[in-house]
């Protein structure tokens, strides 16, 4: 009976199948797992609820602040804006790829969308790429909707209108959107039928719309002293030297992230972009990536870097290289790549799904760790070295803190506060106590920088309760000076009777300022 039904599904009908049926496993598989570290950190953004923050703009948290109300602090309120965004970008990129090429590109870009380790797995988590994804996608369907040479293409003024909005919105998601705008200059000046868009007020409309909605980014900075600026712009880009190594790592990273058959094809979608630039399709996806690809691949050479950085221009690419997969390419007379090529298809299955299988079967149950002693028996197994732990723990780590901070307040008198020294650990204590978790460090991150002097002043005197784990491991005494001693607990947690997690709990007497 399936079989039939099957057999009477049209290819579009076939599609939609897969892909629910893709993202009904996806949706099962995000609520049943714990948050991963920015992910707490992103939720813990809405405590109080800024204007903008250190790290990012705040559209993430300002929709985790809807939907958190809407469904508590769990773990539903904490995705589901996140994996609203990523189905949105799915659509709109897969009806955009028809637009420009054909629908079998479509369903290649779809199928990279929802099963490559990197889009697939990390792009529904609670941060601020899906949003900004959605907005990134968004502004390049609209855009091409301007200009488009065809009886089908919007006004100047309607274009113009709504991309003022999604840039504006995108920009309080995360600033690479920017690198968008001058790949919309670049195409209009290379495109003699539409370069008179420019002299037009509507462009020049749409970039005051963007610029008044992200006036809450600029607020935030000035009453901070700018620190969010400063940080993404100066602080994270300077202080390094010529490094062709780290060059090479950034290099290699791009091919781990997007396997090596399918950057491969991305690379030649760029390149074929570049080639084909007199036919508006190519010529759209060549000036939409060019900015982001003439930033981010030299800067490596020169600064520190993030390996996804570039994804957004990779998302773009993924059209070229769903129609080189679709079309087949040529290059002169020369046929490079076959029509729906068998060795591009396997090459790219043989890496998705052996690491769909690693990336996913781990939290069904704990085998990593069986693997490693049963391949080096002698060797010294840490908790961290399987991933899917980072995913648990932090429940039961709030249920002992918030019940060792009742027992220490029954006995003193004296309600001690919680601390932890990193980012990471106080988002994710944060997220398992569901209160106030204070970071001891003067390192610069969103929690030292809303941390008023008066505020740590406060505590002076204070007892606390001070978190940390193996993965990031740290003693109290290092990092604040104290007037008594800190006491060391030790919590260590399980999965199916498989040792997880080992968390350090410290109770120390009489904060007096943070000293590391």
């Amino acid at each position: 009976m399936i079989r039939e039904f099957w057999k009477q599904q049209s290819l579009s009908q076939k599609v939609v199948w897969l892909f629910l049926f893709t993202l009904v496993f996806r949706a099962t598989f995000a609520l049943s797992i714990g948050l991963i570290d920015d992910e707490a950190f992103h939720w813990s953004w809405t405590k109080p609820l800024q204007l903008s923050y250190y790290d990012h703009p705040g559209m993430i948290a300002w929709l985790e602040s809807l939907t958190t109300s809407l469904f508590g602090d769990t773990v539903l309120g904490v995705r589901l804006p996140g994996f609203l965004c990523y189905v949105g970008t799915v659509i709109l990129l897969y009806k955009l790829t028809r637009d420009l090429f054909d629908q079998w590109a479509a369903i290649f870009v779809g199928f990279i969308l929802l099963w490559s380790p990197f889009w697939g797995f990390g792009g529904y988590v609670a941060s601020p790429e899906p949003p900004f994804m959605l907005c990134w996608v968004a502004a390049a369907y609209v855009f091409w909707q301007g200009a488009r040479e065809d009886d089908q293409r919007w006004s100047t003024k309607k274009t113009w209108l709504w991309l003022g909005v999604l840039m504006g919105l995108g920009l309080n998601s995360k600033f690479i959107i920017a690198l968008l705008a001058p790949g919309f200059g670049l195409y209009l000046l290379a495109s003699p039928s539409r370069r008179r868009d420019l002299l037009t007020p509507w462009p020049w409309v749409g970039f005051l719309i963007a610029t008044v909605i992200t006036t809450p980014v600029f607020m935030w900075n000035i009453a901070y002293d700018w620190p969010g600026f400063k940080y993404q712009f100066h602080d994270r880009h300077a202080g390094f030297s010529f490094s062709m190594t780290r060059w090479l790592t950034y290099f290699a990273a791009q091919i781990l992230f997007t396997t090596p058959f399918l950057y491969v094809m991305i690379v030649l979608a760029f390149i074929t972009s570049a080639v084909k630039i007199k036919e508006a399709r190519w010529r759209f996806l060549f000036f939409l990536t060019l900015p982001s690809i003439a930033i981010f691949y030299p800067q490596p050479f020169f600064a520190d870097y993030k390996p996804h950085w570039v994804g957004a221009a990779y998302t773009l690419l993924l059209m070229g290289a769903g129609a080189i997969w679709s079309q087949g390419l040529v290059w002169g007379k020369r046929q490079v790549i076959k029509a729906r090529s068998k060795v591009f298809t396997r090459g790219i299955l043989a890496f998705f799904i052996p690491l769909a299988l690693i990336c996913y079967t781990p939290f069904a149950y704990p085998w990593i760790p069986k693997v490693y002693k049963f391949i080096n028996p002698n060797g010294h197994w840490e908790t961290k070295f399987d991933p899917s732990n980072e995913f648990t723990g932090w429940e039961e780590l709030g249920r002992y803190v918030n019940r060792r901070q009742r027992e220490i307040h029954a006995e003193s008198g004296r309600k001690p506060f919680i601390a932890a020294h990193r980012y990471e650990t106080t988002a994710q204590t944060f997220w398992g106590v569901k209160q106030k978790v204070y970071m001891l460090s003067t390192t610069r991150s969103h929690y030292t920088v809303i941390q008023s002097p008066e505020e740590m002043n406060n505590l002076k005197g204070e007892d606390a309760i001070f978190v940390s784990t193996e993965k990031y491991e740290a003693n109290p005494v290092e990092w604040a000076a104290w007037d008594g001693g800190c006491e060391k607990e030790e919590l260590k947690t399980f999965r199916q009777g498989v040792h997880a997690r080992t968390f350090f709990i410290y109770y120390c007497k009489g904060f007096q300022k943070i000293i590391n």
